[in-house]
């Protein structure tokens, strides 16, 4: 069973056919490019986790996951919890999803992470973010993708950002936390029951403040020996710290000159083409690994991985309209470095200007001799592409 349909869950439903199994796609109605190649849908919302169980009894599944997504992760924890099966349970399901509940179990583990307040009201709001003080980060407690999360430089900027993080939120509340300066890195971190098999930290492509919203992602990322290896420990600590079991975690960090903070981790695989970046780095296929994960019989990582450079990025459109035009210049297409491309929409379709990622038109994925290199080369192609949007 997979929770979601959108254009992130594709590949892993392809996958799920691919090795053999029979792929049940809990998802709304809607212009969703999953439904089309599910062998089973379900007509609901992911967040249901009454109807998703009764799907799962209903079709028998072997095995529940995601990726791409948080909000679907509590719904999976319950029918695991429910039906025995192999994954992370509700209770730390929840912790990674809830980021109120997430910050409170990393300090009482001991685990660097910003301060923090929760908030009730706008008057709340302003009086933490004065006794934290200027800038700070407020954010929606159990949002997705980056939605409601924004850098507030002083008190005149509090309460559109307050309003913008309930208005995407469940919850009546939202939190006012720390502005770490410094740099920030992600990683997806492999575990195998309790264990942890590896950790790939990656570089991500954001868009400017005081709203980032990842665009893409690169591996590898130079740090200094001791920085990475404070990032790995710290990343062990969160694992432990949240409860996760079998998947791929998520994880946004920030470095302050020797001093590494979780900003949060996840119970699911990233989005933003990471699975693409970490199965051409390593060689090994992150959406079968993520398979054998959900269904109790964990693929082995290799040790003597190739450590391919690439980068992925973005196709966006800065317009809200429709589609006249998409052109595609020869010199892009056939790129040597190009691994893949693809364009999400066709002429006459509605877009958004970009937002969040599924404001997304497609991307581009490449290799290169460096990360940067690579990057560079992103951006380059992506800059080729015309879509002309009315």
């Amino acid at each position: 069973m997979i929770l979601g349909a959108g254009v992130y869950q594709v590949p892993l439903i392809k996958k799920v056919k691919e090795i053999g199994y029979e792929a049940v796609v809990v998802s709304p109605k809607g212009n969703y490019p999953g439904l089309e190649i599910a062998d089973y849908t379900v007509n609901s919302d992911t967040r249901d986790m009454d109807a998703v169980l009764a799907a799962a009894i209903k079709y028998e599944i072997s095995g529940i996951l995601t990726t791409g997504t948080d909000v679907a992760v509590p719904s999976i924890g319950f029918v695991i919890d429910k039906l025995n099966l192999p994954g992370t349970g509700f209770l730390a399901a929840q912790r990674s999803m809830d980021k109120s509940l997430m910050k409170q179990c990393l300090v009482n583990h001991g685990v660097k992470t910003a301060n923090y307040q929760d908030v009730y009201n706008l008057l709340d709001a302003k009086r933490e973010a004065s006794v934290i003080g200027y800038p700070v980060m407020i954010k929606a407690i159990d949002s997705s993708g980056s939605r409601g999360v924004t850098k507030v430089k002083n008190e005149a900027e509090i309460e559109n950002a307050y309003l913008e993080a309930l208005a995407v939120s469940k919850v009546s509340s939202v939190i006012v936390e720390q502005f770490l300066d410094g740099y920030e890195i992600g990683a997806q971190v492999l575990i195998s029951d309790d264990r942890v098999d590896k950790v790939f930290i990656h570089n991500d492509l954001v868009t400017p403040p005081p709203i980032s919203v990842p665009i893409g992602h690169s591996l590898p990322v130079n740090l200094p020996k001791n920085i990475e290896k404070k990032c790995i420990e710290v990343i062990h600590s969160a694992v432990q710290a949240i409860g996760l079991k079998n998947t791929v975690a998520n994880v946004d960090l920030m470095i302050c000159e020797n001093d590494v903070y979780i900003l949060e981790i996840g119970a699911r695989m990233g989005a933003t083409c990471l699975p693409e970046n970490i199965s051409i780095y390593n060689g090994v296929d992150i959406y079968e690994y993520l398979i054998g994960l959900a269904v109790g019989k964990p693929l082995k990582i290799k040790t003597d991985s190739i450590n391919q450079p690439n980068a992925a990025l973005l196709i966006r459109s800065e317009k809200t309209g429709i589609v006249e035009n998409i052109e595609i210049p020869h010199h892009v297409k056939s790129h040597p470095m190009l691994v893949d491309l693809k364009i999400d929409v066709v002429v006459g379709d509605h877009v958004s200007a970009f937002k969040v990622g599924p404001d997304r038109l497609g991307h581009v994925i490449v290799t290169s001799e460096t990360s940067s290199k690579a990057e560079l080369l992103a951006q380059e192609l992506v800059s080729s592409i015309e879509i002309t949007v009315k």
